[in-house]
């Protein structure tokens, strides 16, 4: 597969935008009120973007794979991709899941003498059904580290999917159930207002992602015609604004939801504007993208243990600098840290027993 220019520092904005929306956290009224906190709360909104892109990267990149190996090997191997799924995200989901149900549970006793009452079910978390739990829940689990697992649960649950559809609508057949599931997911997910974290909102992302995957495949002289224009991503922009103005109006982001999915595979495989800014030219946003994986799962927790120490151990008093500065970067760094550390340590011993599953 041809590599996408700047497809890791598209993963690291990404990350960089999810960091952002855990990172800035007050208590205080002083700071609560304070109009800089207040603005970087309402800059922090803007940037809400993270992990829609990386569902959209998800559904292009994985059909994008299936399409090549079937047609480099004739065939399709549903086992070697459960395997190479496995491998690649249980690892760091479970040991992300045993700290949150576990280890934190005892900090939270031993070191803070704080009670801990957890509203999440620990066997939805076990079974990949997280982001429901979350919203049957209708709120964030009281376990540090598990809030970001619903997105890994969206993923698990269409890669269970994704390769059954591909076996039975094989190669250019594949279009109908891409096109199928981008019509059902929009029209439910309009009828019954579906929340962010249920998996068949998610799936108007990861199929628009499969969508572009499959028009890359067959059809990339055409498409590279027909799209790559400036213009034409200046067009589909305004439409996505327009229907940003339409769905405060009408009360409905669904047509929102769908157009910036569509919005983000049209960028993630053109980078219409990305590819003009070189992205991959900033060392930084580059090296970060191989650890964005590690990266997500690991944040939240990350920003806990600094709170910790800052705040309990040190018992610095809240306030501005120490809210949107201090934690945020001290919690970067450590998030950076770990994510590198598990990257080299645990992650590539299990990539490396994945190359073993592929045929490509």
């Amino acid at each position: 597969m041809r590599k996408i220019p700047n497809l890791d520092s598209i993963r690291s904005i990404a990350f960089l935008t999810v960091f952002m929306a855990h990172a800035f956290s007050a208590k205080t009224e002083a700071v609560l009120n304070n109009p800089v906190f207040k603005g970087v709360i309402q800059f922090r909104e803007i940037l809400s973007f993270g992990v829609p892109v990386f569902f959209v990267l998800s559904g292009f990149l994985i059909s994008y794979l299936m399409l090549k190996e079937q047609s480099v090997n004739n065939k399709f191997s549903v086992k070697n991709f459960y395997i190479r799924r496995v491998l690649r995200i249980w690892p760091l989901y479970y040991l992300v899941i045993i700290f949150g149900f576990v280890v934190f549970p005892m900090i939270r006793t031993l070191v803070l003498n704080e009670p801990t009452i957890e509203n999440a079910n620990p066997i939805n978390y076990l079974i990949f059904l997280s982001n429901f739990d979350q919203i049957w829940n209708q709120q964030l689990p009281f376990g540090v580290g598990l809030g970001p697992t619903w997105s890994v649960s969206v993923e698990e649950q269409y890669y269970l999917l994704w390769p059954l559809l591909f076996v039975i609508f094989k190669k250019r057949l594949f279009i109908i159930p891409i096109i199928l599931i981008i019509m059902t997911s929009t029209i439910l997910t309009y009828h019954y207002g579906l929340l962010n974290q249920h998996t068949i909102l998610c799936f108007i992302y990861l199929s628009n992602g499969a969508l572009f995957a499959y028009l890359a495949f067959y059809y990339n002289e055409k498409l590279q015609k027909t799209f790559k224009s400036s213009g034409l991503f200046v067009i589909i922009t305004a439409v996505v604004i327009a229907l940003m103005y339409l769905s405060t109006v009408f009360g409905n982001n669904t047509l929102i939801i769908f157009s910036i999915a569509f919005l983000l595979g049209y960028v993630v495989y053109f980078q219409s504007f990305i590819q003009k800014l070189e992205l991959r030219k900033i060392p930084v946003l580059e090296w970060l993208g191989k650890y964005t994986y590690g990266l997500y799962l690991y944040h939240s927790i990350c920003i806990f243990l600094i709170s910790i120490v800052i705040y309990d151990v040190f018992q610095i008093n809240e306030s501005l600098f120490v809210v949107i500065i201090l934690v945020p970067v001290l919690s970067l760094l450590l998030s950076v840290s770990i994510g590198y550390m598990s990257y080299h340590y645990i992650e590539s011993w299990f990539l490396k027993l994945k190359t073993k599953f592929s045929r490509l």
